[in-house]
């Protein structure tokens, strides 16, 4: 987000922020090949839309339960937003949209950290960019600031026991850079202050390719301590694309440096999340030529592509 801090952290501090646009309580975005609908919060699933593939199989969340959301932490407490469950530590949420494609979700936590979400087409409109900026607001400093993103794929015609979801946590091992944490189970509140075991038969921080059943992914950032005005952002994407080796080189496109993907057996279409500028290198080739099969040997060695976080502090003036 192309933003002065001080000038967007002042903004931000007085209540005050003012994009030109027109507010929403939440809005289906539309980048001409994918849907996406999104909460003023910053959650998915708004007015029945989840994710999805314009003439693909359907949605890839809807079908199954509403498990997706965010939560940011500090000092070692976390809030959040999970499914249609609500929020917790939520002080308020502003939703204000300028395209098709475009919108910015600004949350204020109660805890003095203020949380932005950038909507944006990327990847030629088969991936949604979604700059996220952390800042803290909250007059002193705090310490162990985290992120955390849980989504349950179900993805069609299947939904559940054909689905395929594979996880790369930036290394070859698991996580590293950024990412704390990961796990396949999507199945509780995304409190950036709590880990998960294993589920899927893959233990937790274990990259795995291809795992049969109704999964999901939770993937937890940390990022230190931020003193009084400094903040820190980086950047996720969200997508579908025909083909999984389509979709990857859309990831490789952007530079993701961790990440999970799902298809369905049965169906045309794979659905997928990742980071980028996390503190790790791109996870996939940007050429589609040199993007291998999803379960080559060669893919699972590169790190089933990643989501990317890159770092950016600065102190107010």
């Amino acid at each position: 987000m192309k933003i002065q801090k001080t000038t967007l952290l002042s903004c931000l501090a007085a209540g005050l922020l003012s994009i030109t646009g027109v507010a929403h309580a939440g809005l289906v975005l539309d980048t001409g090949a994918i849907t996406m609908g999104v909460k003023d919060n910053g959650g998915l699933g708004f007015a029945g839309v989840g994710i999805n593939l314009t003439g693909g199989p359907g949605d890839a969340i809807m079908p199954g339960c509403l498990c997706e959301g965010w939560g940011a932490a500090s000092n070692g407490v976390g809030s959040y937003t999970y499914g249609d469950t609500g929020t917790y530590g939520f002080a308020s949420s502003t939703f204000t949209s300028t395209g098709p494609a475009n919108a910015v979700s600004t949350v204020v936590l109660s805890s003095g950290l203020t949380v932005v979400h950038t909507y944006s087409s990327a990847a030629g409109g088969s991936l949604f960019g979604v700059n996220v900026s952390i800042f803290n607001t909250s007059g002193s400093a705090v310490t162990d600031v985290r992120y955390a993103r849980t989504l349950d794929w179900d993805v069609g015609p299947g939904h559940f026991a054909d689905d395929f979801t594979t996880i790369y946590g930036g290394t070859t091992s698991g996580p590293g850079g950024n990412v704390l944490h990961t796990s396949f189970n999507p199945f509780a509140v995304p409190n950036p202050m709590s880990f998960r075991g294993s589920y899927g038969g893959v233990a937790a921080n274990s990259n795995g390719v291809n795992v049969p059943g109704d999964l999901g992914a939770y993937f937890v950032l940390g990022f230190g301590d931020l003193l009084a005005g400094e903040s820190v952002s980086f950047d996720t994407y969200i997508g579908a694309a025909f083909t999984t080796s389509s979709l990857l080189s859309a990831f490789g496109s952007v530079g993701i440096e961790a990440y999970s993907y799902t298809y369905d057996n049965d169906g045309a279409a794979t659905y997928g999340w990742g980071f980028a500028n996390v503190g790790l290198p791109p996870a996939i080739d940007p050429d589609p030529t040199d993007v291998p099969a999803p379960a080559s040997i060669a893919l699972f060695t590169l790190g089933l592509a990643g989501l990317g976080l890159k770092i950016r502090r600065k102190k107010s003036v």
